[in-house]
């Protein structure tokens, strides 16, 4: 047995060449803090990273052993400039040679940023991610102002992100009638989902519990001028502007819940069928804008969150200087918070004085953050000049006071734009367009102990919000079996039947807490199918052992263990290994086939233009990869060769089909799989 162990073992060290998956041979990066993924080499203990400035790796920048099978640089790398990686593999007293390396490239820089002050002992470690219209552009940097992500050539502007780590925004489209389409995305500059741009969405877009997307789009209608000091300016354009004639185009707003699957409208809710048009603004020159646009810009809604618990809606609305809780999804106003308007329908909060305010965020406590951009405050608050400020709300019993607030100085006034963020250490990060755009995080206290400059200035750039978040990777993890070995030349696990039980173990490499989705099938029905659900904290890892009824038999079993991350299904990953009861015969005509493959369900499935389509090999085998119509007609082929083992990703473009059902088609010398798939333009 000693013998067979040390042949096992000189065969996985003279096979550890081609392991590497993350970054791809020649990828082009848009982002410095970098994830590498490698795959698991049987009888492997640790494996040893290194990243050069040459391919011969005479200038190492970076030497790690680590573990798993992934790893997040943060602190090496720069921009404009190719890198060579490889890793090689660790056994109990050799190691093995160095694979052949990956090379990849980073781009440029977009942003000028710097760091002003930081108080390192109270300040929020993470990523601050902002987005910068009229330049149109996104980017993060870290604690000392420098860049680490950017949007690249994608004309993105970051909008927010969630506690999951998913990333909304919209992507300019030159000359399109909505040329700012919302959309989700990943810091690796993946489209995850787009809305179906046939309304003007503007401001902001989230995700729901469901899994839905609600967003805020443009609409409109005819409305009066009422009376006032511009009157007589519309009165000679040739309108009556006697305030009861409905003769003047009204910009409103309205929520559009979209499926996340088929894109169609499930639900709606407009300014038009729950606010008075009695109800304007009389003081912050939206009537002059009228008069130059010949449109009335009336409510101007310009953020949106949802409450799960509550199952309700927060949205503020700018130029009515009003915040509105709605119940979902009966639509009903719970309460309007803000400026007293005739109507009445404001119950609560007129003394706070906020004006033309941006960004909501609801806290723990139950209360609600925002960014007051006080445009109106020498009206409202009495100030000599207007004065920006991030204001905590507390809501009880229909009344409304402030429990917390921060003024920003007078050269910094936002008259646009901004957000106030509530951070987990307590801070709160404020962010205005005010000196060139910054963001400054205070303490409970009022004290600042970081300040960011993003250096834009206007009209050609200003920053529109900023988040601190964990990091770029909510969904980096690494899955390694335990008792990984070789057995003649199928590497796979032991497993007995008297014990028939096999192990995992995932690691959560992000700043991320990861829900995972966890799945395990096999050819010989030993484990199921079994199904669980698991979160793993960050930086940490997590056994998963999953029980069956193990028989006897003389070769491999293909166990497939899926693992999808809830929030984040276009980062699931599928590893197949052998599970054995005996050493294998080389001479067994039942030993696993080199063709064998599983083939993942396409993503996104609807899809409009794009579809990716993952699978992973067993062995090293030729493949072909083609898409079918309903009818049997080839539409395209989009691989047709030899590739190595492991997991693998192909997209297919069908901006050219049209709209309907097609087939994805996998096929090897002795095995096929197929997915059906939904474009819809």
């Amino acid at each position: 047995m000693k013998n067979m162990k040390n042949i096992l073992l000189i065969f996985s060290i003279s096979f550890a060449f081609s392991n590497l998956i993350t970054p791809e041979d020649g990828a082009i990066l848009n982002r410095i803090h970098v994830l590498f993924e490698w795959k698991q080499i049987p009888e492997a203990i640790s494996y040893d990273l290194r990243i050069s400035e040459d391919e011969n790796f005479y200038s190492i920048i970076y030497e790690k052993t680590d573990s798993s099978l992934a790893y997040i640089d943060k602190n090496n790398l720069s921009w404009q400039k190719t890198y060579y990686w490889q890793i090689r593999a660790n056994f109990n007293n050799q190691s093995s040679d160095w694979c052949t390396p990956f090379s990849f490239t980073t781009t440029q820089a977009l942003s000028s940023s710097s760091v002003n002050y930081i108080n390192e002992s109270q300040y929020q470690a993470g990523v601050t991610v902002f987005g910068a219209f009229f330049n149109y552009f996104s980017a993060g940097i870290d604690q000392t102002g420098k860049e680490i992500w950017n949007s690249g050539a994608n004309n993105f502007v970051y909008y927010s992100s969630n506690s999951f780590g998913n990333v909304f925004g919209c992507n300019l489209l030159s000359g399109a009638e909505n040329n700012l389409p919302g959309m989700e995305i990943s810091f690796q500059n993946e489209i995850i989902w787009e809305e179906p741009n046939d309304e003007f969405l503007h401001h902001d877009i989230i995700k729901l519990p469901n899994g839905n997307y609600l967003g805020i789009v443009e609409t409109n209608s005819l409305g009066p001028i009422p009376i006032g000091g511009w009157t007589a300016s519309f009165q000679n354009l040739g309108f009556q502007a006697d305030g009861i004639t409905i003769e003047f185009p009204w910009i409103g707003d309205k929520l559009v819940e979209w499926d996340k699957d088929t894109k169609e409208v499930v639900w709606t809710w407009s300014t038009f069928d729950h606010f008075s048009m009695s109800d304007y603004d009389q003081f912050g020159g939206t009537w002059t804008e009228a008069y130059l646009s010949l449109h009335y810009d009336w409510t101007h809604v310009n953020a949106v969150i949802f409450d799960e618990s509550e199952s309700a809606i927060y949205i503020s609305t700018r130029h009515l200087s009003r915040i509105t809780k709605i119940d979902y999804p009966s639509g009903e106003i719970i309460w309007n918070l803000g400026h007293e308007m005739p109507s009445g329908q404001v119950s609560m909060g007129t003394e706070i004085g906020f004006s033309f305010q941006h960004s909501l965020q609801k806290l723990e406590n139950g209360n609600i953050l925002i960014f007051d951009n006080g445009n109106l405050s020498p009206e409202f608050c009495g100030t000599d000049q207007p004065i920006s400020r991030a204001i905590e709300i507390g809501i009880n019993d229909n009344i409304a006071n402030i429990a917390w607030s921060y003024d920003l100085p007078p050269n910094l006034f936002g008259f646009a734009s901004g957000n106030a963020q509530k951070l987990e250490n307590g801070n709160v990060l404020i962010t205005t367009v005010g000196g060139g755009g910054q963001s400054i995080e205070v303490n409970d206290q009022g004290e600042i102990v970081w300040e960011g400059l993003y250096n834009l200035s206007l009209p050609y750039g200003a920053v529109y919000r900023a988040h601190r978040i964990p990091g770029l990777y909510p969904a980096a993890y690494s899955i390694l079996i335990d008792y990984y070995m070789d057995n003649n030349g199928a590497p796979g696990v032991f497993i007995s039947p008297e014990t028939s039980g096999i192990s995992f173990t995932i690691t959560n490499e992000g700043a991320y807490h990861l829900p995972l989705l966890v799945q395990i099938t096999d050819n010989e029905n030993w484990f199921g199918p079994q199904e669980i659900e698991i979160t793993i904290d960050p930086h940490s890892s997590m056994p998963v052992t999953f029980d069956g009824n193990v028989t006897n038999l003389t070769y491999a079993n293909p166990i497939q263990l899926f693992v999808e991350p809830v929030h984040h299904p276009n980062k699931a990953k599928t590893v197949v290994v052998n599970g054995f009861t005996s050493p294998l015969n080389i001479d067994d005509p039942k030993k696993i086939s080199s063709n064998y493959f599983t083939l993942e369900n396409p993503y996104p499935n609807p899809f409009n233009s794009n579809v990716s389509i993952y699978y992973t090999l067993q062995n090293q085998q030729n493949v072909l990869l083609q898409v079918y119509d309903l009818g049997g007609k080839l539409i395209n082929t989009i691989i047709h060769e030899t590739l190595s083992a492991g997991r693998h990703h192909s997209t297919w473009n069908a901006l050219h089909e049209s709209s309907g059902v097609y087939v994805v088609k996998l096929s090897s010398s002795n095995q096929i799989k197929t997915h059906k798939i939904l474009y819809i333009k």
